[in-house]
């Protein structure tokens, strides 16, 4: 059985799984509660969070999982890239477990584990990778396509400033919603009476006809809107709907414009199938436009379970899958901050 550690950001979690990707436990101690009253992660008590929770965590994790220490054959740590006060909690603690236990440790980059997560199932084993797969990773501090070819993943595009998942924080944080701003923004803009074309925002393209994201345009359009027109949280009701929706399908339409510009650039023969994956991928709105676009194409589109969306160390553990000759003498392993 495969231990797995995961303290990149805000999220301490520990999973157990089998060799065939069966998530046996996987827990997650959030820390939202703490960092809300910021609008954002503060590094500092997210590294405090996590020496808190880390090995009450493994103890349970254990416990849920009907395992012993005895059982575990491997660790997985999460090295980089993240938080590298909160990464450095997590690869010491596998250090000395690796060291205490006698069994290998194996570093994971942070991304890989979203690039895999969309084929962890809620029970049993994980669904067979293809050979090939697009993989779209959008969270907080991510957003960018991989070209993914016998586990190998090849970069396509990436954000040229703000990462969708922060841009849905930011917008919120100005209008007076609580963080994480997505699941606010996409709550509001579900709204009955919404109107998704009341504030219109372009879709950014760059002259020399980049793949890339660029997110700082609407960011800044959403604020000077919502400053024109008086949206707060406290305020108008129906102004806000209409608002939540008409940026949230700002964000979404640069994404599915960029996939779409991405896709027809790939050379034949195509991927078979596509996966999205990071915090944004629970976002229903999405999932519903990204499986569609795919259907058209007639792509087999994988939406990660919610579960495995946001951080979590089952999808660290299943990277970890993928890269068993990876495993390395635990002084070896270091925390990175930005892994390139």
């Amino acid at each position: 059985m495969l231990l797995a550690i995961e303290t990149s950001c805000d999220e301490t979690s520990v999973a157990l799984l089998e060799r065939n990707g069966t998530v046996r436990a996987n827990l997650i101690a959030s820390q939202i509660e703490r960092h809300q009253p910021f609008g954002g992660v503060v590094p500092e008590i997210a590294s405090r969070e996590h020496l808190q929770h880390l090995f009450p965590l493994l103890t349970r994790a254990l416990g849920h999982a009907g395992a012993k220490w005895s059982d575990v054959e491997g660790i997985a740590v999460t090295a980089g890239p993240g938080l590298i006060g909160a990464l450095l909690v997590g690869v010491a603690g596998a250090q000395g477990l690796a060291y205490g236990l006698g069994v290998p440790l194996i570093p994971v980059n942070h991304l890989e584990g979203h690039l895999f997560s969309a084929y962890l199932q809620k029970e049993g084993a994980a669904i067979p990778m293809p050979a090939r797969f697009l993989s779209m990773v959008i969270s907080g501090g991510h957003s960018s396509i991989y070209d993914v070819k016998a586990g190998v993943s090849t970069m396509l595009n990436r954000t040229r400033d703000d990462a969708i998942g922060e841009t849905f924080d930011k917008v919120a944080k100005f209008i007076g919603l609580p963080y994480p701003g997505g699941p606010q923004i996409e709550k509001f803009g579900r709204e009955g009476s919404a109107d998704p074309k009341r504030f219109p925002f372009p879709v950014p393209q760059f002259k020399e006809e980049s793949l890339d994201f660029s997110y700082s345009g609407i960011k800044a359009g959403a604020i000077r809107l919502a400053r024109e027109h008086g949206i707060t949280a406290t305020g108008d009701a129906k102004s806000l709907a209409d608002f939540c929706a008409t940026f949230q399908d700002a964000l979404i339409a640069q994404l599915i414009d960029r996939l779409d510009a991405v896709w027809r650039r790939i050379d034949e023969p195509k991927p078979t199938e596509i996966a999205i994956a990071g915090g944004v991928a629970a976002n229903g709105v999405l999932r519903d436009r990204v499986a569609r676009w795919g259907g058209e194409r007639g792509l087999i589109v994988r939406l990660p379970e919610k579960r495995y969306c946001t951080d979590n160390a089952a999808m660290i553990g299943f990277a970890a899958l993928q890269r068993e000759g990876s495993a390395t003498d635990p002084r070896r392993v270091i925390a990175r901050s930005r892994v390139h």
